[in-house]
């Protein structure tokens, strides 16, 4: 049965819209700065963009409110990213700041009830843009980030004026107020699974300990027992699969459009899988987040991808050591959290604009 729930692909209509929604939020920034001569903040941009995948499923206003409160937390994480890499802070202070930062977007999201809910996005921009080398100010990153922010969020709320069938104005039922308990405890899940990997992979030696961070976050998503194995399972085989794409995909030596559009094509991939089979989608959005840095940085391909596979087995075999000794069989169920770049399962059917 595992092994079924595993290779199950579910259908893919009415996915293609969502994922050209958030394609070309990623690819409108990026073209932009390009032209301006501004690559060195592709990477604040390209985070701000990704607001457009929260609320992809939901009607039209619903998705405004929920893109413009998760913009502005991926703005501030991006901002906390940028100035911690202005700083030079040690790889000790960034695990120390994932950890708070984990935990109160948890938090907020819950609180919020954003979708995909939980901080794997968040967490994703302020390790990343900690890690990386940045030669700009804290005001430019966050421009960039706010830039992208609102191109996903226009795109978000255009499909209002075109589409050809608008959801019916149904009777809302009253949301019952925070389990601030349950809200309480996946947040701490957060909190324990991104410390103990983020330290285990400064242990085992320098790098790019945030990638171990990120694969901690992505199964505790699924709080019960019996999904975060699975989501554990998806985001390391997906991962794996992905690192030896980058390799490939990390040869040639692209011009900044040719690579804005890779990404984007990569994106989109991402995007049409990330609902229905997350180990398929994690096969190319991996590369996206391995390429990112070919804007400003390059770095060697071998270390690089044998870095990422070490780490995500890292991270996620602590996320499920978390679950697995945190979650008990009578404890009130944790707040719904597809995680971004994230779940398998519990959307309803996207809408096609």
């Amino acid at each position: 049965m595992a092994i079924r729930d595993f290779l199950a692909v579910p259908a893919g209509r009415g996915h293609r819209f969502p994922a050209v929604r958030v394609a070309a939020g990623l690819l409108i920034p990026l073209l932009v700065l390009i032209l301006l001569g501004r690559t060195d903040l592709t990477m604040c941009a390209i985070f701000g963009s990704l607001t457009g995948v929260f609320g992809r499923s939901e009607p039209h206003w619903r998705r405004l409110r929920h893109q413009a409160q998760s913009g502005v937390l991926m703005i501030l994480t991006v901002t906390a990213g940028v100035s911690m890499s202005l700083a030079g802070r040690s790889d000790w202070e960034v695990v120390a700041a994932a950890t708070v930062i984990a935990g109160i977007i948890s938090v907020a999201a819950d609180y919020l009830r954003v979708r995909p809910a939980g901080p794997f996005t968040y967490i994703f921009a302020f390790t990343a843009t900690a890690a990386a080398p940045f030669t700009g100010t804290v005001g430019e990153a966050a421009l960039a980030a706010g830039g992208g922010a609102v191109t996903a969020v226009v795109l978000g709320i255009a499909g209002r004026a075109h589409a050809r069938r608008h959801s019916p104005h149904l009777h809302r039922p009253a949301v019952p107020p925070p389990n601030w308990r349950a809200i309480l405890q996946h947040s701490g899940r957060y909190v324990a699974a991104v410390a103990a990997a983020g330290s285990l992979a400064v242990v085992a030696g320098p790098g790019h300990s945030y990638w171990a961070m990120l694969a901690a976050c992505a199964p505790i998503a699924a709080a019960s027992t019996a999904r975060a194995p699975l989501r554990a399972a998806h985001f390391i085989a997906g991962t794996y699969a992905g690192v030896l794409l980058s390799a490939l995909l990390l040869q040639p030596d692209w011009t900044p459009v040719q690579l804005a559009v890779l990404l984007t094509l990569l994106q989109f991939a991402g995007e049409m899988y990330v609902i229905r089979h997350y180990a398929l989608a994690m096969v190319f959005l991996t590369p996206v987040a391995l390429l990112m840095t070919g804007f400003v940085s390059t770095q060697p391909v071998r270390d690089l991808t044998i870095d990422r596979a070490v780490e995500t087995t890292i991270g996620a075999a602590v996320a499920v050591a978390v679950v697995l000794l945190t979650t008990r069989r009578r404890e009130p169920q944790a707040p719904s959290t597809e995680s971004a770049a994230p779940p398998v399962e519990g959307y309803r059917q996207p809408n096609r604009s």
